[in-house]
């Protein structure tokens, strides 16, 4: 209980030592938080670990200097572009030694390149074959980089440094909303990434790794890793807050019950577990007290509101009318309309009598029926598929893992688990089957059933350095 209370009294510290920073001195901490991180994970790449590469595409994405008001100060060129190419490079050069990391041994790829193959196919009726194309491309790109990924992430050190990554990533952006404050009414907008302009598409994206920062801030034995992991998932509930997302409170809110579930009933236990269990739960709790303002909770409020249709004036149950539409769709075009599909002919299937806002070509605001919609009836399947296909592995891996009783990645899973279902959840409400961040959280899935289960002689351990991949 002291050593929590010494960590929450750090926390409290930085936070207060970063709120004091000017504007000039914020200007120049992104610019250097940028070069060092860019520096820093090619160096790594190169000395330590070639998942380091992985790592470095992680953090770019959630950087997005381009779309950045200190961009200007770093050079005008595609970091990510670049990135892929030496992860291209390195993949090749590793190639021998990766060689049992067999991509079609984890489910997970088996349905994500028939999702890939769909995609492709509908572009042959796509009815808008030049977006249809621009976003298969995308999608391509985005399957080849998680599949590099797969053959490079082959250890339990080099998952926890692509998770970390990810923690990163996030904790940034929410630094970044942190600095701008609401800017648009009661929310953030204009502070998305690559693939993710809305301020709902943000807030599904870091959303997951609030999860994974609780884990790692209870297996973490150092003090430093704990206040590093309070500090970042502090910063990542305080950008949820801020952005006002409904959809993104309701998936961190199911992941942590999922994962809380878990630490609290399961036969694993560490000493003092459940103990910690319920100070996390109430330390979480006073955290949201602490930090939710009126517009936030008023928002929340509305979750429960709102369930009839408003023929007049848009509302959050019209979009159970979009979703109505999209199903109504799916029966003329079974094999789907391609990107974009539900936008060309949402007039058609939405009601006259419903209120849609300044324009009838809307979206239909659920990755589910994005699919159903766009790559039809055998596109949906493949998505469930996926997602059951990540389940079945990581029950696979839990079981294992009880077996030699490794409790930190028994739970190390579990949080890939919760983290999955926090977008999933998101998922339920906004477009965004295609999002970087959905197919990182399957990679992480894929990656521990291949170092847990796949890996046979896996025994919970890792070597101190693991040396040059180079060499």
């Amino acid at each position: 209980m002291i050593s929590s209370l010494i960590n929450v009294f750090c926390v409290l510290t930085v936070i207060e030592c970063i709120i004091e920073l000017n504007s000039v001195e914020f200007f120049m901490l992104h610019f250097l938080l940028f070069i060092i991180t860019y520096l820093s994970g090619l160096v790594l790449t190169f000395r330590l670990s070639a998942a380091f590469i992985f790592v470095l595409y992680e953090a770019i994405y959630f950087f997005f200097p381009s779309n950045r008001w200190w961009g200007h100060l770093v050079p005008d060129i595609s970091y990510s572009f670049y990135t892929v190419i030496l992860m291209i490079i390195i993949t090749i050069i590793n190639f021998k030694k990766t060689a049992h990391n067999k991509i079609f041994a984890a489910p997970q790829f088996k349905w994500m390149y028939l999702l890939l193959l769909t995609f492709g196919v509908v572009s042959f009726f796509a009815v808008r074959p030049i977006i249809h194309e621009q976003f298969f491309k995308n999608y391509l790109v985005l399957i080849i980089i998680v599949s590099m990924a797969y053959k490079l992430v082959d250890t339990d050190k080099k998952l926890d440094f692509a998770m970390w990554g990810y923690i990163f990533g996030s904790w940034y952006l929410s630094f970044y909303i942190f600095q701008m404050g609401r800017n648009s009414g009661d929310r953030v907008e204009a502070i998305g990434v690559v693939d993710a302009v809305t301020s709902n598409a943000v807030a599904a994206a870091i959303a997951p790794s609030i999860v994974l920062c609780l884990y790692y801030y209870w297996s973490s034995s150092k003090l430093p890793l704990k206040l590093i992991f309070a500090v970042a998932g502090i910063f990542i509930a305080n950008a949820i807050v801020l952005i006002n997302s409904r959809g993104a409170f309701l998936a961190v809110s199911c992941s942590i019950m999922y994962y809380i579930f878990f630490m609290y009933f399961s036969s694993m236990q560490k000493k003092m577990q459940k103990a910690t269990v319920v100070w996390l739960a109430v330390a979480g709790l006073s955290g949201v007290v602490y930090i939710a303002d009126d517009s936030f909770i008023d928002r929340m409020g509305t979750i429960s509101q709102s369930t009839e249709v408003n023929e007049e004036q848009e509302s959050g149950a019209t979009r159970t009318v979009f979703w109505n539409a999209a199903w109504e769709m799916a029966k003329d075009f079974p094999l789907g309309t391609g990107t974009n599909g539900f936008e060309h002919y949402a007039p058609i299937y939405i009601p006259q009598d419903v209120h849609t806002g300044r324009s009838r070509n809307r979206a239909v605001h659920s990755s589910w029926f994005e699919v159903l919609s766009e790559l039809g009836y055998l596109g949906l399947f493949f998505l469930i598929m996926l997602f059951v296909s990540s389940f079945k592995a990581t029950k696979k891996c839990k079981k294992l893992l009880k077996t030699k009783n490794n409790i930190n990645q028994y739970f190390k899973v579990i949080a890939i688990e919760s983290a999955l279902i926090s977008f999933m959840v998101s998922m339920l409400f906004i477009n965004r089957f295609k999002a970087e961040i959905l197919y990182w959280l399957i990679l992480y899935s894929a990656c521990a059933y291949n170092i847990y289960v796949l890996n046979k002689d896996y025994s919970g351990s890792e070597p101190e350095k693991e040396g040059n991949e180079y060499d």
